[in-house]
């Protein structure tokens, strides 16, 4: 739509990308390593940091756990001062640079006071999908029988340190029981999987397995580890918008 494009300078701009087939399988820090590459490679005007030891200016949004498959992932970069790179160019550049498995789908201007997209996700939408046909009336009735509980607990492990009586420091294991259920905001059954929005935030962030470990429990027994293959689609903010609608394409 025309409203959203806009012909400006531009200084900060958020990526959106896939993480998928045997890409999905790396971590990080080994994800950042590869776009720091790409972004050489695709001739990418990025900034870099001042100092002795310059590197690239670049934040992602929230990791993915190894395995899981990423549709809707976010970096934010910034761009050197009067440079200029239109979307499509930007997007055709790294994709050439590219392997099987990661693909950027856009290149978005974003406001100067923008908070990064790790600040700003809120929630995010997954989906798993069965390695093994399913009858969606099995899936229904384990999402049934879970959502009709008063409260579903689960038992958190931490480890912290803390000092002992000699006055060393060392791991202590706490455990923790939270309800979950407030933040498993919608659970329903689609052709041969679950779909799950979830709360992602810094205090009650929910883990797709834990809730797929859930259904197992219930009765699905397709949906034991490793059973299913597991997407995350997007992510949102507290207002219900994905973070790629904060930007505009450049021209």
């Amino acid at each position: 739509m025309q409203e959203n494009i806009m012909e400006v300078f531009v200084l900060k701009v958020r990526i959106k990308f896939e993480k998928t087939e045997q890409m999905r399988f790396i971590g990080h820090l080994d994800l950042m390593r590869y776009f720091q590459k790409a972004m050489r490679r695709a001739d990418i005007p990025i900034k870099y940091s001042e100092g002795f030891s310059p590197h690239q200016i670049m934040s992602f949004g929230a990791p993915l756990s190894m395995g899981v498959s990423g549709l809707g992932e976010y970096m934010d970069i910034e761009l050197k001062e009067g440079s200029h790179i239109s979307s499509s160019e930007a997007i055709k550049r790294l994709n050439d640079m590219m392997c099987t498995g990661m693909k950027v789908t856009k290149f978005l201007q974003i406001p100067d006071n923008s908070k990064p997209a790790m600040a700003l996700m809120d929630t995010a939408d997954f989906k798993a999908e069965f390695k093994t046909e399913v009858k969606e009336t099995d899936i229904n009735a384990a999402i049934e029988k879970l959502m009709s509980k008063e409260s579903i607990l689960l038992t958190k492990v931490s480890k912290k340190k803390k000092k002992n009586q000699f006055g060393k420091f060392v791991e202590v294991e706490t455990t923790s029981v939270v309800d979950i259920k407030p933040f498993i905001y919608k659970l329903e059954a689609i052709k041969n999987g679950v779909y799950m929005h979830l709360s992602q935030g810094s205090t009650n962030n929910i883990k797709p397995a834990a809730v797929m470990e859930f259904l197992y429990e219930e009765g699905l027994s397709a949906a034991k580890k490793n059973e299913y293959y597991l997407y995350r689609l997007d992510m949102y903010t507290d207002e219900g918008k994905a973070l790629d609608e904060y930007g505009c394409e450049i021209i």
